[in-house]
């Protein structure tokens, strides 16, 4: 979908509602579609920032974790939105966002510019909680130019109610031909359920898991910092023995809002980051370690993308899932470690990586990426003589690891 379109599918979807003219199936499947473009171009913005934290056990790079899990389950209940009303999912080609930018077709006086950034307290405050901002009290639904992510999908919400109410629920809920709904996508300890999407009920009730998870709008009466009923089955804090790790059975949990600000303002000194480049491009990466590691990393991130469009399609008989097969061992396993090597090595061949600047992923889809030609990208790497010192053995060993797990796909 290009920028043009997702113009058209939030102007679209808000004159028709807003207006008395006709609604049109059409409509709201853009609209789901475009819901589906936003939650995604959070996920790379929250992983540079985690990816750029060294502890993993700090309440930074914790919030960023969950949030990251909770935003993949927004996607993937988004998609089945669109399933449901008989669109096919799109994540590849001109759906992927380029960074930096703003929130597809987002109001761009009153949201963020988001862009690939270390992780700092200022980014959790300007970028990170202001992505998540809460719709205020009786805010206005918008299905273009949209505010709050939550006024986004108020405007699909009453866009199926006013085309239910005209036209009955069997002419808007019928799955896709080819396309499949993802129920068995397993979230962890983090919150909320996949729900298949057949009838207005089911597909209000999605909406609403999203937005009160994540981006929902503030009850007259109630606390900006609101929590939500999805609760995780625990959450990483602080705990009473003075140690920091999971707090088992925690009853509910915060809004992304409120874990965001809750970092941003916390009295406790950031964690350690990396000192990468922000916004990096490739241009930025003439030594060809880093290069060659960024183009790795895209590689790795365009078949993710592919794999993960394709798993909301019917597979052919006999194929092995997408998901389980492919996407989730990418982002588990090579992503991170692709990522990390980026983000520990100098943009310059004699640069010094504690004072950088370092390189980190540029998030660039490459469309044909495929295992073989990553495989043999990362084979390559492992010839270059900047990984020939014995000062390198660490890398080199990260890389074959990332081999021997290709290998296995």
């Amino acid at each position: 979908m290009t920028l043009a379109k997702t113009q058209e599918t939030g102007s679209g979807l808000f004159h028709h509602i807003y207006h008395g003219e006709t609604i049109e199936r059409r409509h709201l499947q853009k609209a789901a579609q475009l819901a589906l473009q936003v939650e995604f171009t959070t996920i790379p913005v929250y992983l540079s920032g985690m990816y750029s934290i060294i502890d993993p056990n700090t309440a930074a790079y914790q919030a960023l974790r969950g949030v990251v899990m909770e935003e993949m389950f927004h996607l993937s209940q988004a998609a089945n939105t669109l399933v449901g009303i008989g669109g096919l999912p799109d994540l590849t080609g001109d759906a992927v966002p380029r960074f930096p930018c703003y929130l597809p077709h987002a109001n761009e006086s009153t949201t963020p510019f988001v862009g690939l950034f270390r992780a700092s307290q200022d980014v959790f405050n300007n970028v990170y909680a202001a992505i998540e901002q809460p719709a205020p009290p009786h805010a206005p639904a918008q299905g273009d130019n949209y505010d709050t992510i939550a006024q986004l999908y108020d405007a699909l919400e009453h866009g199926m109610e006013r085309f239910v109410k005209e036209h009955g629920e069997a002419a808007l809920f019928e799955q896709a031909s080819g396309g499949r709904q993802r129920l068995d996508i397993y979230i962890g300890k983090f919150g909320g359920k996949p729900v298949e999407v057949i009838n207005l009920k089911t597909a209000l009730h999605g909406i609403r898991e999203i937005t009160q998870q994540g981006e929902g709008s503030v009850p007259p009466g109630q606390s900006l910092v609101a929590s939500e009923p999805w609760s995780t089955y625990n959450q990483y804090g602080p705990r009473s023995d003075g140690t920091y790790g999971p707090i088992i059975g925690s009853p509910t949990e915060m809004s992304h809002f409120a874990k965001f600000l809750g970092v941003a303002l916390a009295t406790d000194p950031f964690p350690q980051t990396y000192p990468i480049l922000s916004n990096p491009k490739r241009s930025d990466f003439c030594y060809p370690l880093t290069a060659g590691l960024a183009e790795a990393f895209d590689m790795a991130y365009s078949i993710m993308l592919d794999q993960l469009q394709a798993s909301f399609r019917k597979p052919e008989s006999g194929a092995k899932d997408s998901f389980f097969g492919v996407v989730l061992p990418l982002m588990h396993t090579v992503m991170p470690v692709l990522a990390r090597l980026l983000m520990t090595t100098p943009i310059n061949e004699n640069g010094d990586n504690s004072v950088g600047p370092n390189a980190a992923p540029t998030w660039i889809y490459q469309a044909g990426a495929s295992l073989s030609g990553l495989h043999a990208s990362i084979a390559a790497l492992l010839k270059l003589p900047g990984l020939s010192s014995d000062q390198k053995k660490d890398e080199r060993a990260t890389l074959q690891s990332v081999l021997d797990a290709l290998a296995q796909y």
